[in-house]
């Protein structure tokens, strides 16, 4: 199984250099939209990483892909870069 991202440049670049076999640059809604499809409609991808700022672009797409009764792929939304940290429970 492969690891997809959706985010920005920087971050997109940053996983890239870290492994991530796929990594889509999302700076418009029609980017963001295009790489999700392009991501659900791959077989070899199990994992789906979508920073915030991609996610709230396509909240939509990204409900109705959890909510399937497909179990892969798994999608989580992850931190951009200069996000704070979230604890569970309250803030930091």
């Amino acid at each position: 199984m492969k690891v997809a991202v959706l985010a920005f440049k920087r971050l997109s670049l940053g996983f890239l250099l870290g492994g991530v076999h796929e990594a889509f640059i999302c700076e418009t809604l029609d980017d963001a939209k295009q790489a999700m499809e392009i991501c659900l409609k791959n077989s070899e991808i199990g994992v789906i990483l979508v920073s915030k700022p991609v996610a709230r672009m396509i909240p939509e797409m990204i409900r109705e892909a959890k909510t399937s009764p497909r179990m892969i792929p798994v999608i989580s939304i992850i931190p951009d870069i200069g996000d704070q940290p979230e604890v569970c429970g309250g803030t930091a």
